[in-house]
């Protein structure tokens, strides 16, 4: 069976991410040859070849690389294996005999020198032979060498694309990426030397990682289900990386790596090093199940990313984790055990990380989001999950969610404490969880109380700039601005959430009430039969019970009615006259409940209570005092009574409407430390 080098070549995958791979190949091959020759003193040396024209130009491309090593070269056996696809030969160094495929891939052609002893004599021989992607190649041939002893040298020749420019072109970076990826073979001393250079620079690799590399390295072990994991962390300085990093390495090679920000967010940035200088973190990952695992490009592993089973549902939703089932494990769950070893090494690095993250949130809550508070007790459980330089609004997601979360779980806490209620076996510790549930549940209850109070503040603060004059037309608002505020407009309680239902701002008692209209005709309402087309601004009936209960009777009516901040006149119907005039149409008119029987009043004269929401220039108090209304004792006001008509009657400037709101609620916001809207 003949197998196509062409062929091979062409299925063979290798992403632009992976350019320097081929390069990697040819120098493990060195180094497990100079394994195979064994003993000391040996060298490895890799040269990058940059464009000929810009040959002296540290920035120039690079074009080819040349490896060469002192190792035991292409006998016999070695080069039947690179003669055979899928050679198991280098097997037991976890090679998978498509190494040098990838070499066609990424470049023109090889071309490899090798002198070597033979086998069954101590002749030193060579062979010299192209490598290229043609199936017609013939076998070559051994010569006499005329070398002193054995040395390899492999030429990647003419880099292709798109891989030529995902090379890098300072020296320093290959260096730091040849380390990376070769880091445990680096960590044993006794290993060859390895040279990297170019026309006008070298560098002593090893030098190079005791420098970079070795300084500050940790070492830790962690297991996950069955299987043990070794993590390796380097601490990379200066311009050797742009971001923290986790490799996972098969056979002391890079694999896969991921970057850690992506699951630590406390690594988006270097980590501060006052003593021996800022630095980026690399994680090396390395097992004998990666080993087993790794694919033939090496390119990726051969276990699942997730394995997942069921844990119960909440709020509906099926919950899923990863945990490890025997010798059935993910790399979800490896990442997530290699996390955990991470954090625990840069455990002092994250500590004043979180220190100052810490200071930022609270100082966010106690100037911005006092509803939060009951969440500061907890910030050490999420603490890692808010980036360092969040925003004010991502704090303020970040917080939202943290409280979410805590609501659906207590939600479920209690649920499970009503349903073990009946059959307690340990009756202090229900005790315990159910005094820490009530507990949580006051705290929680608090934090709503607050959301409510800040609501409060952030409305009034908007009724204050409603209020104001326009500072370029000189105009203030339209009456349907401040209507739209307190409750908006051509609705009813039925529509609208009671958290945007503001009748607070002008009586406290209004916002406990049956059924509510704004700006809708009589004729229109659901529990009304009238033909009168008025239509008072707020209309509130309220019953001792809700619509269709019991049948029982109105209890009194409610009508609300703005005006234009600095109207100054009222030609055809004062406000005054204007409810009147509503109150006397509701009663005449005919009332349903919800199931279509009519309501009666509980008597032709139920109570009325009627506010006039409006500013008060002289034209206008002279016309409420020809009433006989009566001034409030902050004379920002007037009240009255109509015998006639049972009905008490408000008249409510903007300016006192405000003031009374901020009086009342000032107490709430001053808890808070929220200042007054205005201050």
């Amino acid at each position: 069976m003949k197998a196509s080098v062409s062929g091979r070549v062409r299925h063979t995958n290798l992403p632009k991410t992976k350019t320097m791979l081929p390069v990697f190949e040819a120098v493990m091959n060195a180094f497990q040859a100079v394994e195979e020759r064994g003993g000391i003193g040996h060298r490895i040396t890799i040269h990058a070849e940059r464009q000929l024209t810009l040959d002296s130009d540290k920035s120039a491309p690079i074009e080819s690389f040349i490896i060469t090593d002192t190792g035991i070269g292409f006998t016999d056996e070695n080069y039947d294996s690179f003669q055979t696809v899928d050679s198991p030969y280098k097997a037991s160094y976890g090679g998978k005999g498509l190494g040098r495929f990838l070499w066609l891939k990424a470049f023109l052609r090889v071309e490899i020198e090798s002198h070597y002893h033979a086998s069954t004599t101590s002749v030193l021989l060579c062979r010299r032979f192209s490598f290229v992607a043609i199936d017609d190649d013939e076998p070559c041939q051994p010569q006499t060498s005329d070398k002193a002893s054995p040395i390899t040298t492999v030429r990647l020749i003419g880099l292709c694309n798109p891989y030529k420019d995902e090379v890098p072109r300072q020296l320093s970076i290959i260096a730091q990426r040849l380390i990376g990826h070769f880091l445990p073979l680096f960590v044993n001393p006794e290993g060859p030397a390895v040279i990297l250079s170019d026309a006008t620079e070298e560098i002593d690799l090893r030098m190079f990682f005791q420098d970079n590399f070795q300084a500050f390295a940790t070492k830790q072990k962690f297991t996950v289900g069955i299987h043990e994991f070794t993590l390796n962390g380097f601490r990379l300085r200066g311009a050797l990386a742009d971001h923290h990093e986790i490799v996972y390495a098969a056979n002391f090679r890079e694999v896969i790596s991921e970057k850690l920000a992506k699951f630590l967010p406390n690594l988006k940035n270097k980590l501060a090093d006052p003593r021996h200088g800022d630095f980026f973190y690399l994680a090396f990952i390395q097992s004998l199940l990666l080993d087993e695992k790794v694919n033939s490009e090496r390119t990726d592993f051969s276990i699942p990313k997730e394995l997942t089973i069921s844990q119960g549902t909440t709020e509906g939703k099926e919950q899923q984790a990863s945990i490890p089932l025997g010798d059935e494990i993910s790399l979800s769950a490896i990442r997530d055990a290699a996390l955990e070893a991470v954090a625990q090494d840069l455990k002092p690095f994250i500590n004043e990380i979180n220190t100052q993250k810490e200071a930022r949130l609270v100082a966010h809550v106690e100037e911005d989001a006092p509803h939060y508070r009951v969440l500061i007790k907890y910030l050490p459980e999420f603490i890692d999950q808010v980036p360092l330089q969040a925003s004010k609004t991502e704090l303020e997601m970040i917080l939202h969610r943290q409280l979410y979360q805590r609501q659906v779980k207590l939600k479920a806490e209690g649920q499970r404490i009503l349903a073990e209620a009946d059959h307690v076996e340990n009756a202090q510790d229900y005790y315990d969880r159910f005094r820490k549930f009530v507990e949580d549940e006051n705290e929680l209850g608090k934090t709503a109380l607050a959301q409510y109070v800040v609501h409060r503040r952030v409305i009034l603060e908007l009724l204050q700039k409603a209020l104001s004059r326009n500072p370029e037309t000189g105009d203030y608002s339209l009456e349907e601005t401040i209507h739209e505020l307190i409750f908006p407009m051509r609705t009813t309680s039925d529509d609208v959430p009671f958290e945007q239902q503001n009748l607070w701002i002008i009586d406290e008692r209004l916002t406990f009430h049956t059924f509510l209209s704004s700006d809708k005709p009589l004729a229109s309402l659901p529990p009304i039969e009238n033909v009168s087309r008025s239509r008072p601004d707020l209309l509130i009936f309220n019953r001792p019970l809700a619509f269709g209960e019991d049948g029982a009777p109105l209890q009194s009516i409610v009508v609300i009615e703005f005006k234009k901040p600095d109207r100054d006149n009222y030609r055809d119907e004062d406000p005054v006259s204007q409810v009147y005039r509503m109150v006397r149409e509701i009663r005449e008119g005919k009332i349903k409940d919800k199931s279509g029987q009519y309501i009666r009043p509980a008597n032709t004269s139920i109570p009325a209570y009627c506010y006039i929401i409006c500013d008060l220039p002289p034209p206008v108090e002279i016309r409420i005092q020809n009433m006989g209304a009566r001034k409030t004792p902050d004379n920002l006001g007037y009240y009255g009574f109509n015998e006639a008509l049972n009905a008490y009657y408000e008249i409510i400037s903007y300016r006192k409407l405000l003031d009374d709101a901020k009086k009342r609620n000032r107490v709430l916001f001053e808890r808070l430390n929220l200042p007054l809207p205005g201050n």
